[in-house]
């Protein structure tokens, strides 16, 4: 008989957030996989649960996943939790869970999620959004990621750190507009949360008089100036973003449409400018 699986739930910042089903799994299961061990047992500590808490985070997981798989078919009952909120949202555990036999059950204890919590106080419609997680550290990359998602009529939902956050709000002016609207949640369910609405602009100024400390989760309204006529629009402003000169650019567009040479090239000047 093989083990069960739990994805639990741990709180965000808030002690007083875990589920009184996620004390009651955590006190039960033989094992439990932490992204940190030191923060699971003061969150244990807190509950007095005493269990054996095993390191399971983004530099192991892939090392220790038999591990859990060989635990599992020996009949234990396993807990995986992440440092604050759900497992496998931009967090360990989707590489455990890939390569499990169906026959294990996986159960889902929800509860907190930095993700579901700013959604929830979002001043911009969220029935429809698309999540980005943790975009790439790459300058590029990152820019890249947000040209594409730019194209949508969605909002878009990402996480950021303080390292990050003032290059992310100046790459989302340049894309998306600086009169764009953004939602900004800091620190959510601590102390020191804070929740602001502002045009893009708005907050760059704020943050380059300083940057608060913890981590952030982002929203930003649709980009309301998608450029439907050309669809060579979005091409044009990634060859920019690869440094590719003005002729390059002109001469590799010319192929795939019907516009002039010196059209595409006032077109390219046009986005240039306004970048």
């Amino acid at each position: 008989m093989y083990g069960n699986l739990y994805l639990v739930s741990t709180p965000i910042g808030n002690l007083e957030d875990l589920t009184f089903r996620a004390v009651k799994i955590l006190s039960s299961v033989d094992i439990i996989l932490a992204e940190s061990v030191e923060r699971t047992k003061k969150l244990l500590s807190h509950y007095d649960i005493d269990a054996k808490v095993i390191s399971f985070n983004k530099d192991n997981e892939k090392r220790k996943t038999n591990d859990a798989i060989a635990y599992l078919q020996n009949s234990k009952n396993i807990a995986l939790v992440s440092d604050a909120g759900t497992p496998s949202i931009s967090d360990p555990g989707f590489y455990l869970l890939s390569n499990i036999s169906e026959k294990i059950k996986i159960i889902p204890i929800p509860g907190v999620s930095s993700l579901t919590c700013a959604l929830s106080v979002s001043k911009i419609p969220m029935n429809g959004f698309t999540f980005l997680g943790f975009l790439p550290k790459k300058e590029n990359d990152r820019k890249n990621k947000l040209l594409k998602s730019s194209s949508t009529e969605l909002p878009i939902c990402l996480f950021e750190s303080k390292h990050r956050i003032l290059d992310l709000f100046e790459d989302i002016s340049s894309i998306f507009g600086e009169d764009t609207m953004v939602g900004l949640f800091r620190e959510m369910t601590k102390i020191y949360e804070t929740i602001t609405h502002k045009r893009v602009k708005e907050h760059i100024s704020d943050l380059k008089t300083k940057i608060p400390k913890g981590e952030y989760v982002v929203i930003v309204a649709p980009n309301r100036h998608v450029e439907l006529e050309k669809p060579y629009i979005s091409i044009i402003k990634r060859l920019i973003l690869k440094n590719f000169s003005n002729k390059d650019i002109v001469d590799l567009i010319k192929p795939i449409s019907v516009d002039s040479k010196k059209e595409i090239y006032k077109i390219v000047l046009s986005i240039r400018q306004g970048e």
